[in-house]
């Protein structure tokens, strides 16, 4: 197995929204190269990563296996360096990459618990879900949509994934000079993936990122755990949110006049009701009652004389409620 590292002149996508849900936790790109679409019969030999270099810019590191015996020391030493980040980026990774590395590791009897606390970002979902392009472009595939935004001018490699396949089975089996050249092309289609994966962050400033949180969950980092939200849902005259723990936790509940929240350590996961009101087909939350007003909230649109407005109708305020249970998990939690 041998690792390639190079730095790359270039930074993440950052802006106050952005930094809102993501500001101060540790981002990584990710991308995998398999022998093959199925996990039960098919190898990692290579897993891409794109994060910030403590020197400036960013760096991309590759973990490659010469052959299918290298598997186990490339995904121990990838989920390693994997599980330094809280925020893993990738282009259908929750489809693909991530449950694929799982049961991988799984079948090579490795420790897959060091993952469960990476917050994923999809980039593929968030655009298959939350954009226009799936109207507007013939495939969702990464290179159609580095095409539509600009971005495949800088792209190098002219290979896909099945043709990197055959590539590698070509590499195991050949020797001399060849050898080498066909590494580089292996090496260089998924650099290029995690690169512009990295470039494309930058399409988030197009979309509602609000309400893809809403949607898709969101972090919420403490000093010694995180939460990760996964679902919310109104239901009558409550507001219902359930999630993952990872950290320092023991089991624990908190009931209140407004809230209550439930803890269970052993499965890592949390579940908060939050008690609101029907006000003039509006439904709103006593935020002064709980003690989770700050600046940031009285300057939304949906605050009122210590109330927040979460739904006008049955039209979600984004950004009120995602503000708000951010604010009530960091009062309960901390």
């Amino acid at each position: 197995m041998r690792i390639i590292e190079e730095r790359i002149d270039s930074a993440f996508f950052d802006s106050p929204i952005f930094s809102e849900y993501f500001g101060g936790l540790k981002i990584v790109v990710a991308d995998i190269e398999t022998t093959g679409l199925s996990p039960a019969r098919c190898a990692v030999i290579l897993g891409g990563a794109l994060a910030p270099d403590p020197e400036g810019g960013l760096k991309a590191i590759q973990f490659f296996g010469d052959t299918v015996d290298d598997e186990a020391e490339l995904l121990d030493r990838y989920a390693d360096f994997l599980s330094q980040y809280d925020i893993v980026v990738t282009y259908n990774g929750n489809k693909f990459d991530l449950p694929f590395i799982r049961k991988r590791m799984a079948q090579r009897k490795l420790d897959t618990s060091r993952l469960d606390h990476l917050y994923s970002l999809d980039l593929y979902r968030v655009l298959k879900k939350h954009s226009h392009l799936p109207e507007l472009l013939p495939n969702m595939k990464q290179k159609t949509v580095e095409i539509f935004m600009g971005e495949s001018d800088d792209r190098t490699d002219e290979i896909d994934g099945a043709e990197s396949v055959e590539l590698y089975y070509e590499y195991v089996g050949c020797c001399g000079p060849r050898k080498g050249e066909i590494l580089d092309r292996i090496l260089l289609h998924n650099r290029d993936d995690i690169v512009r994966l990295g470039s494309m962050l930058k399409i988030i400033r197009t979309l509602n990122l609000h309400e893809i949180m809403y949607h898709m969950g969101f972090p919420v980092a403490f000093t010694e755990m995180k939460a990760t939200v996964e679902e919310m849902s109104f239901s009558g005259r409550k507001l219902s949110v359930a999630g993952r723990v990872d950290g320092v936790i023991s089991d624990y509940m908190c009931f209140d006049d407004g809230f209550e929240l439930e803890v269970k350590a052993q499965k890592h996961g949390f579940k908060l009701d939050i008690i609101c009101d029907s006000v003039d087909g509006f439904t709103v939350v006593d935020a002064k009652a709980l003690g989770v007003v700050t600046p940031q909230m009285r300057d939304l649109g949906g605050y009122e004389s210590g109330y927040l407005i979460l739904r006008d109708g049955k039209d979600v305020r984004y950004h009120e409620v995602n503000l708000l249970v951010r604010n009530l998990l960091y009062k309960v939690l901390q």
